[in-house]
């Protein structure tokens, strides 16, 4: 975690995502990765939250080996970058990552993966356009249907979008501040 995250409760929630690590080595069953008290055998495959499989992974022991290696997670898979590429907002990032965004992120310091911040782009920019419509047209059925898939980055950034549509609203109809007359008397 990035020092100007450490008090974000959003970067602590990402953070919190499992992802699938396969041990390089023998752990004894003090060691608990998987947290049942079990031995681990080199080779074993186990999902840890990501603030405990980076430092892991990161982890370089004095003969250059290391402790984990790190698999990229389901919610990054072929078949949902598919899905992302053929139709970005037809996806549930409620279902399946609430942070999908601040997490990918996060997981392009630990994962070789080329293709992934493209698809992120991708899929943020696509996305970006139909949030922003909805979050235009306050108090619409289908906003708040669409507001149900959004991940937690696109839900703050409806919200800005919310309180900007409302402050036009007030400026237009200049309700959010009256200017007031001042009569002059003439000078004498």
């Amino acid at each position: 975690m990035e020092l100007d995250e450490y008090y974000s409760i959003d970067s602590i929630l990402a953070e919190q995502q499992k992802i699938p690590c396969i041990t390089l080595h023998d752990y004894s069953k003090e060691a608990n990765l998987n947290g049942d008290h079990s031995e681990l055998k080199r080779g074993s495959r186990v999902e840890l939250p990501y603030w405990i499989a980076k430092p892991l992974a990161q982890f370089t022991l004095p003969t250059d080996d290391s402790l984990i290696s790190i698999e990229l997670p389901k919610t990054y898979s072929t078949k949902v970058r598919n899905v992302l590429d053929a139709s970005p907002t037809s996806v549930d990032f409620k279902l399946l990552c609430p942070y999908f965004y601040l997490f990918g992120r996060k997981l392009l310091d630990l994962v070789v993966d080329d293709s992934l911040t493209s698809v992120l782009e991708k899929a943020f920019k696509t996305r970006l356009r139909d949030v922003m419509d909805f979050s235009q047209s306050i108090g619409s059925a289908t906003g708040q249907i669409y507001l149900q898939k959004l991940d937690e980055t696109e839900k703050e950034l409806y919200r800005v979008g919310q309180e900007s549509a409302l402050q036009f609203i007030q400026w237009r109809d200049r309700s959010a501040q009256r200017i007031k007359t001042v009569e002059l008397g003439a000078r004498s």
